[in-house]
């Protein structure tokens, strides 16, 4: 399941930004935020606390630790690392969360 679980999410995470619908690290994620166009912040697995914190996107925003390190995030968007990914996408951003809510279940 967990295999299924992490497959479904990098295809998902893959479809935001082939699509557009994401903005990559913490300056754009602040930027969508600001501009009401952030639907989820999804944070890799080892970033450092910092990262989520210093990026001002307000708690009111839904986060997902997707399980992926920030190089395997970064890999899906050609970076050799990322830390944070913005998904501004209400559809993407509510299947990535039904992702996480189905592994629990």
């Amino acid at each position: 399941m967990q295999v299924h679980r992490e497959r479904r999410l990098r295809a998902l995470i893959g479809q935001a930004i082939a699509s557009r619908r994401s903005v990559l690290g913490r300056q754009a994620c602040r930027r969508a935020a600001e501009e009401r166009r952030l639907h989820l912040l999804v944070v890799a697995e080892d970033a450092g606390a910092s990262a989520e914190r210093d990026s001002g996107v307000p708690e009111s925003v839904q986060r997902l630790r997707c399980g992926l390190d920030k190089r395997e995030l970064g890999g899906l968007a050609g970076r050799m690392e990322l830390a944070l990914l913005g998904i501004t996408d209400g559809q993407l951003a509510a299947s990535l969360l039904e992702c996480e809510r189905d592994e629990g279940t």
